[in-house]
């Protein structure tokens, strides 16, 4: 943990605006005052830092079971439990109080920057890469916190349970999920207008909400991945999914009936059965699963009004193509599969130049080693919207796959149904605006969706009209949680005979039951 003055250098950052901009606070303060106020938590922070440091030595000790008696063990992870769930908490209260009196009401850019930089470098200080360090440093934190207190619950003989507020990279999932069969990913998810509205109520001014939106938002190179935020991919990692309608939490008998349902399945699978909308959604995330795409999977489903299945889909090519991911650069260049490639891709000039510049790249430093036989595969799209500068590199038309969507619509008209007017529409990825139309056009009144779409299709395509379908967040269990949690480990009728000790069976075979019996047989 850094000293005090470092803390202050890096919580000043560069967004300490003057008093004429500032729209939250009239008597913006000096950078010279900024400090000085701090100094008044310095104290504090001194004592946390003293903690911390001994915190850190103690989880770094693998041994420290062996090193102290129970007793002092329980009595440090107490201390460092503390630290965690109040010391820090406190003084982050102390300080947003500070803060709330100058322009830099919130610091939420710093807090995005130290942590993409302590999950790379395991420091909120380091900008250049020095020396190279773990992916993982801020999940491997948390994992040396969670066993410490399976330790202390351990000599208490309790149960361990976790709750991790937040993870925003989704290779910190990855990293739980490997290690813990009981490890469940929840997403909170809340409509738009509703999530700028808390974020203003907290005092984040517009321009602050904006920015955070397009650091969460911008696409990173994927040697970036690893540290940085990805919201997007963290939310279709999710195994559950709830929804937040905006109302106080405290008051908020909706989102607290959701949380109660799915603790109570994760500690006891099978209580209940899924919801119809859990069970289509599953159709539609397993659907995707056929998917050949080589940026994103995304599966639909699309019902009648009563949940009954007409058609499934996902993005794919057309029938008798070959999916993208099956497809090898190297047999386009070589002509080798000929079925497999386009008559654009074998005979344009300007196309064929560029797949040869590509096989150069990549045999100039032998990236082929890397891929260790996996497929050399290649996005037409990338390529064409590359060579062909002036045309528009989100237009959807140049894309070889079907959307998910489409295919499933498509289905319906090649197959034949009743009609779907009235209908409902699965999609592990909301509408864009080409999917949005179809799904008016069929009279579809429902569109359950998971991911937010970033285009317009809800507010001018889906948004307008008489018959306007309804957009509607998914709530519930997804993937593997689905299977864990409505799949019980025995049968409830067992249970039920095992917990209580009474056979109804061998009751019935061990009495002549008569109106005047009084029956209190057991095992």
């Amino acid at each position: 943990m850094e000293n005090f003055d470092i803390f202050v250098k890096c919580l000043e950052g560069t967004d300490i605006i003057p008093k004429e901009q500032s729209k939250i606070c009239p008597e913006t303060i000096s950078d010279i005052s900024f400090k000085k106020l701090l100094g008044s938590v310095k104290d504090d922070y001194n004592t946390i830092r003293k903690i911390v440091v001994e915190c850190e030595n103690f989880l770094n000790n693998k041994n420290y079971e062996d090193v102290f008696e129970k007793e002092d063990v329980l009595e440090k992870i107490e201390q460092y439990r503390k630290l965690i769930l109040h010391d820090i908490a406190e003084f982050r209260k102390n300080l947003d109080e500070i803060l709330a009196k100058t322009v830099k009401k919130v610091i939420a850019k710093e807090l995005q920057k130290w942590g993409n930089n302590i999950r790379k470098y395991n420091s909120i200080t380091v900008e250049k890469m020095i020396d190279k360090k773990s992916p993982s440093c801020l999940a491997h934190k948390i994992n040396q916190f969670i066993k410490m207190f399976r330790v202390s619950d351990k000599i208490k003989d309790k149960p361990t349970l976790i709750v991790i507020d937040a993870l925003r990279n989704p290779y910190e999932i990855l990293y739980f999920r490997e290690r813990y069969s009981a490890f469940y990913t929840i997403s909170v998810n809340t409509e738009e207008k509703i999530r700028q509205q808390k974020l203003f109520e907290k005092g984040y001014r517009l321009s602050e909400v904006q920015a955070i939106d397009e650091a969460e938002k911008v696409k990173h190179d994927f040697r970036d991945s690893y540290q940085l935020i990805d919201i997007d991919k963290c939310i279709e990692l999710s195994d559950i999914h709830l929804t937040h309608n905006g109302i106080e939490i405290s008051k908020n008998r909706d989102l607290i009936n959701q949380i109660f349902t799915y603790v109570s399945l994760i500690l006891h699978p099978g209580l209940v059965p899924p919801s119809p909308i859990e069970r289509m959604m599953q159709i539609a995330f397993t659907a995707k699963l056929n998917s050949g795409c080589l940026s994103r999977q995304v599966g639909a489903a699309v019902t009648n009004e009563f949940y009954s299945v007409q058609a499934i889909g996902w993005n794919t090519v057309a029938e008798g193509q070959t999916p993208c991911s099956l497809r090898n650069l190297y047999d386009l260049y070589e002509l080798e599969d000929a079925n497999a490639y386009s008559t654009y891709e074998k005979n344009d000039k300007k196309f064929s130049d560029y797949i040869s510049v590509l096989v150069t790249a990549y045999n100039s430093n032998k990236a082929l080693e890397n891929l260790k036989g996996e497929t050399l595969s290649y996005c037409f799209k990338d390529i064409y919207t590359t060579i062909n500068a002036d045309k528009q590199k989100g237009n959807q038309v140049h894309t070889r796959s079907l959307h998910a969507e489409e295919n499933a619509f498509l289905q319906l008209a090649k197959y034949g149904t009743q009609g779907i007017k009235g209908g409902k529409l699965f999609t592990t990825a909301s509408c864009c605006e080409l999917c949005a139309k179809k799904a008016y056009q069929l009279g579809i009144k429902e569109i359950y969706y998971i991911d937010s779409y970033p285009g317009i299709s809800k507010s001018h395509i889906l948004e307008c009209g008489e018959l306007q379908p309804k957009m509607i967040l998914f709530t519930g269990a997804i993937g593997r949680a689905y299977i864990n949690l409505y799949n019980p480990f025995l049968p409830l009728k067992d249970e039920i005979e095992v917990l209580t000790g009474v056979n109804v069976k061998k009751i019935g075979d061990k009495s002549d039951l008569t109106d005047n019996t009084s029956v209190n047989f057991y095992r």
